[in-house]
């Protein structure tokens, strides 16, 4: 009866996973030193399927809400809808609460804040075409990320195509899933967990 339900179970992940698990290769430095360009890393879809929002400290891949880029990207999530976010002087505090980053590369050469409505980079809402900021009525607040967003970051933050150039994630429809491993090369193997 055990080898039975063992068999099944294997049949089970056998026939699944090719619609759960997503191979990625990093295509560039953003998220250096986490993952190097040319890293393999697997994606769990899962998760997104069945509707969940990453966790803050996760490393998504996802399409980009602008139409520049033509492949997907990954960042981590440094703050999902209802949180406050601040990031100055290199210093993250999301919901008053300081958020140490052993994992950046260098300290960012900005500063960005969730404050008015807006995406402040250096004071400045966040401006032009490339801008995602959402309409008010997606706010439940005006210091905290809009309903149904989250805000992205590289680990190689002076480096990185993210929210601090176009502003907020919207999750639904852009989301392919969670990075859970580095698989290769091998000697940078690694598992993600959660801050």
């Amino acid at each position: 009866m055990t080898r039975d339900i063992a068999l099944v179970a294997g049949l089970f992940a056998l026939f699944l996973a090719p619609f759960t698990i997503r191979v990625f290769i990093v295509p560039s430095i953003s998220m250096e030193p986490t993952l190097r360009v040319g890293d393999i890393i697997l994606v769990d879809r899962l998760q997104t399927l069945l509707g969940f929002a990453p966790q803050n400290g996760s490393i998504i891949v996802f399409r980009p809400p602008h139409a520049v880029a033509s492949t997907d990207f990954i960042k981590r999530v440094v703050a999902r809808s209802g949180d406050t976010f601040s990031l100055i002087d290199g210093i993250v505090e999301r919901n008053g609460r300081v958020i140490p980053e052993p994992y950046l590369a260098n300290p960012p050469a900005y500063d960005l804040a969730v404050s008015g409505f807006a995406l402040n980079l250096n004071g400045e809402p966040l401006a032009g075409n490339a801008a995602r900021i959402p309409p008010r009525s997606r706010w439940a607040s005006s210091d905290r990320v809009p309903n149904g967003y989250a805000l992205v970051l590289g680990d190689n933050r002076n480096y990185s195509d993210d929210s601090h150039l176009w502003g907020f994630l919207p999750l639904k429809g852009h989301i392919v899933g969670q990075a859970i491993a580095v698989v290769w090369p091998l000697s940078h193997f690694a598992l993600f967990s959660l801050e």
